[in-house]
């Protein structure tokens, strides 16, 4: 018992480290990149899409969390699994986690780099390598570091596109559904929606990835359920709501072969300042995605 004890991870984060965690891990490309490949395929009801996507992944929040809960250990998936099904399981498990996290971190630093060309003229691959190696020390030092970087990140990132949506939304507003490029709503009909929907789902996928710190989460079975569940509300807020800004403001033409469609919208809408700040946004949005999945 006192060896298990001496091994025990440190119970140091709370719930606004759990939120930052969650939200952290899905505000990435699904926001900043996605939305004009997701308009492409099925015109203004990709906003929809997004909308049902969030939906959907409330039964796996769900089970994350009583999991997490019930068996609050650092491993996430692959703890679950090897406790109910086995070692082989779960390592066949853990691998599976680990080639999700590193895919979905690959999809954040492909975002990041569209994003940075508006900036600076600078190799993507460096600034990605430099960020893996930062918050790979951060994450070495301990989680309460990385973690409170990541609240710092992630309460920018919703400062700035508070902003943004606040000014979208009076915008789309005041040109009314019929002087906005809403209408026609469904241009692919009912079936390229749902289609779209697949592709927008993977904008959730970091949701459930704090379940790998519940170790070291502070009364976890509060913390963890109540974090993620704020994470999903924000992040299904904010995927919907910026993308129908998105699309109510850029014409459907330009938001099909833009990789950078927030900003495109954010030209439109706000001054230069802003405009700015949100592409230092998209980049710390961008830079927690990758925190939190080396993190998890």
């Amino acid at each position: 018992m006192e060896a298990e004890r001496r091994g025990a991870l440190t119970r140091s984060l709370r719930l606004r480290h759990v939120f930052a965690l969650s939200t952290g891990a899905m505000l990435s490309s699904g926001l900043f990149l996605l939305p004009g490949l997701a308009v492409a395929k099925a015109g203004p009801s990709a906003v929809l899409a997004y909308l049902i996507a969030g939906l959907l992944a409330v039964p796996a929040m769900l089970s994350v969390a009583e999991l997490a809960s019930a068996l609050p250990k650092a491993g996430g998936a692959y703890y679950f699994l090897e406790r109910a099904l086995g070692p082989s399981v779960g390592t066949v498990a853990g691998f599976g986690t680990w080639l999700s996290l590193v895919l979905k971190d690959a999809f954040a630093l492909v975002g990041m780099s569209a994003y940075l060309m508006l900036v600076v003229d600078i190799d993507g691959r460096t600034v990605a390598l430099v960020l893996i190696a930062v918050f790979t020390l951060l994450n070495v030092v301990g989680s309460k570091a990385s973690s409170s970087v990541q609240l710092v990140l992630v309460v920018f990132v919703l400062t700035v596109m508070g902003w943004f949506l606040v000014d979208g939304l009076v915008e789309t507003t005041n040109r009314g559904f019929d002087g906005s490029n809403l209408d026609p709503f469904f241009t692919t009909g009912t079936s390229g929606m749902v289609a779209v929907v697949g592709l927008v789902f993977v904008s959730y996928g970091g949701l459930t990835k704090v379940a790998s710190a519940a170790e070291e989460v502070d009364n976890p079975s509060l913390r963890i359920p109540l974090g993620m569940a704020l994470s999903l509300v924000v992040g299904t807020a904010l995927y919907t709501l910026g993308a129908l800004v998105a699309v109510a403001v850029v014409p459907a033409e330009v938001l099909h072969e833009d990789l950078a469609p927030i900003h495109t919208a954010a030209e439109a809408l706000l001054p230069p300042v802003g405009t700015a700040l949100v592409v230092v946004a998209a980049l710390a949005a961008f830079a927690s995605a990758v925190n939190a999945g080396i993190l998890a």
